[in-house]
């Protein structure tokens, strides 16, 4: 039996509206132009706010750039498709120079700055009158275009459909989630962040040109208000956030409901149409917040539920079970180096007059296992975090003869640093595999995504999560949250792993057990590890140095025998007895 799946609909929903100018009306086929325009904005948009988590307001500006270059090239000869081309790479070059002073704001801020754009932007062409006509606007000639401008309208919203799946499934998809997570932590596993935001800006910004190149096209007269008033300029964000933002199916759902809403007050109700249908979006958000296809209720009908279905479950991820047996697939130990592999010189790191880290000198040689110690606030965790660059530090970081000064988190981590952090950071709404397969996917060789989420089982085996694969990160305990960390920070198949506290929190019988990781991943793959760890009995089973900090100073740096027989350490860490009194 044929089992229709939504894909499959949606293919032949738009193949039915690009064959709608045979059998409908004028004015049936203006309201399927409209339609489509309003989906490729609502999921051009859903690219950077869904997937990315970026909530840009003024996204319907390069809507209205798109229609006013479109305009001011075709009423000057330029060929049609010629036009359509130049607004896209027009405002593609806008939409990238807006991104570097935008993208140095989060959350609320670049909510609020990218809203500005769309007054600005009207101001401007109201003022620019040689080449925008001001507040008389650009009158097209006067052809009668709906039905090739549908065509072109159906045409991108196909392209627009094809192009999300393609996002979703895709290595650059992933480092979108894992942005719209946790910045920080994907930036630390390699994920290069600026770029990856720089690349989705300028790609919702194209799709939006085009849509306004084609709407200008269809309706022959464009002004200032009719691109850029604030009065439509969100409602393709409320489609979105209708639908279910960062699904596949949630900005199209969005846009036929809403538009139909509105197409139903216009016709049936005589005023107040648009307090109706902002109540209606408030309802909605209010008893609805992730969107109707994350309601209870809709997932409970047959077609509905298929679209539903987050992104991550459809995407096969491998198999569970205990994989430990066929080891990591780690590079084969490097011969060892006279030189060192980490070396700190004068490093220090100051929060105003505070200084965490002060003057810190500290070499590291290759398949050393160092236990990083000291009390509560003595600068450990701020040690690893101007290692991994998550602080720009003073002094010279030199890692594997390069120095790391200068270098972004990401490539730090592309060189060979990986690191888990002390409260846990997963990407919450990834699964366990796929929380492992983004570290792979940005390592310096990329992977392809569907090999990453593959090779990950292998990576969740060895830290006890094999059996959690299909598990969202955020409903697993504090430990295997701990786990996922160790094992994503494996997955960038560092040269150096920091690890910062993992074992807190175990049951002794777990702590033998993450001894026996630390181990292996020393002897048999010659990986060099810092570890930050309170637990003194798990150190002094596996260290072959015991680094003291107090105050952000270094106290001792010895073998763990020699360490914890000196006064200063004795005093500072260990309580005034020497660990074994009695």
């Amino acid at each position: 039996m044929l089992r229709f799946t939504p894909l499959m609909i949606g293919a032949g929903v738009f193949a039915l509206i690009a064959l709608l100018p045979l059998v409908g009306s004028a004015y049936v086929i203006s309201l399927a132009f409209a339609l489509l325009i309003a989906f490729v904005l609502a999921q051009s948009w859903d690219w950077i706010g869904g997937e990315a988590g970026y909530v840009n307001l003024g996204h319907f500006v390069y809507y209205g750039l798109g229609a006013y270059v479109f305009s001011i090239m075709l009423v000057r000869g330029v060929p049609l498709p010629l036009c359509l081309a130049l607004a896209g790479i027009i405002v593609a070059a806008i939409a990238a120079l807006l991104s570097f002073p935008l993208f140095r704001l989060q959350g609320d801020y670049f909510a609020f700055a990218t809203l500005a754009l769309l007054p600005l932007a009207e101001l401007l062409a109201f003022n620019l009158t040689p080449l925008t006509g001001g507040a008389d606007g650009i009158v097209l000639p006067p052809h009668y275009v709906l039905v090739p401008a549908l065509l072109l309208a159906t045409a991108l919203s196909a392209i627009t459909m094809y192009a999300t799946g393609a996002l979703t499934r895709s290595r650059f998809g992933y480092a979108l989630k894992s942005i719209r997570n946790d910045e920080l932590a994907a930036e630390v596993i390699g994920v290069p962040v600026f770029s990856a935001k720089l690349k989705i800006m300028v790609l919702s910004a194209v799709f939006a040109a085009l849509a306004g190149g084609i709407s200008a096209w269809q309706l022959s007269y464009i002004d200032p208000p009719t691109v850029f008033g604030l009065n439509i300029a969100l409602v393709p964000v409320a489609m979105a956030l209708l639908g279910g933002t960062g699904m596949r199916w949630g900005p199209l759902i969005g846009v036929v409901l809403l538009f139909t809403l509105q197409q139903w007050l216009l016709v049936n109700v005589t005023m107040l149409q648009a307090t109706i249908y902002g109540v209606v979006i408030l309802l909605i958000g209010r008893f609805m917040p992730g969107g109707l296809l994350r309601a209870g209720p809709i997932k409970r009908v047959p077609l509905l539920r298929e679209m539903a279905r987050e992104h991550h479950v459809s995407v096969e991820g491998p198999a569970g079970g205990d994989l430990a047996a066929r080891g990591l697939p780690l590079p084969a130990p490097a011969v060892r180096s006279a030189q060192p592999l980490l070396e700190c010189r004068q490093l220090t790191m100051a929060f105003g007059g505070n200084v965490a880290v002060n003057s810190v000198n500290l070499s590291v040689r290759q398949g050393e296992i160092i236990g990083l110690v000291g009390a509560n606030g003595s600068g450990k965790t701020t040690m690893f975090n101007c290692i991994s660059k998550v602080y720009e530090p003073k002094g010279e970081l030199i890692f594997g003869g390069q120095s790391l000064l200068g270098l972004r988190r990401d490539e730090v981590s592309r060189l060979g640093v990986g690191r888990t952090f002390q409260i846990p950071r997963p990407f919450g709404d990834l699964t366990v595999a796929e929380n492992i397969a983004v570290a792979l996917t940005n390592r310096a060789e990329k992977v392809p995504m569907a090999d990453a989420l593959a090779g990950g089982a292998d990576f969740a085996s060895f830290v006890g999560l094999g059996d959690f694969l299909s598990t969202r990160a955020d409903a697993l305990t504090l430990q295997q949250k701990k786990s996922l960390e160790l094992a994503r920070a494996l997955a960038l198949k560092p040269k150096l792993l920091l690890v910062d506290e993992v074992a807190s929190g175990l049951t002794p019988a777990e702590v033998k057990r993450f001894v026996s990781h630390i181990r292996t991943l020393r002897d048999q793959y010659g990986m060099t590890v810092i570890w930050v760890e309170h637990i003194f009995s798990a150190l002094e089973e596996v260290v072959d140095r015991l680094v003291v900090l107090e105050q952000g100073s270094v106290i001792a740096d010895a073998p763990l025998a020699e360490a914890v027989r000196d006064e200063r350490v004795l005093k500072s860490y260990l309580g005034g007895a020497p660990v074994g009194a009695a």
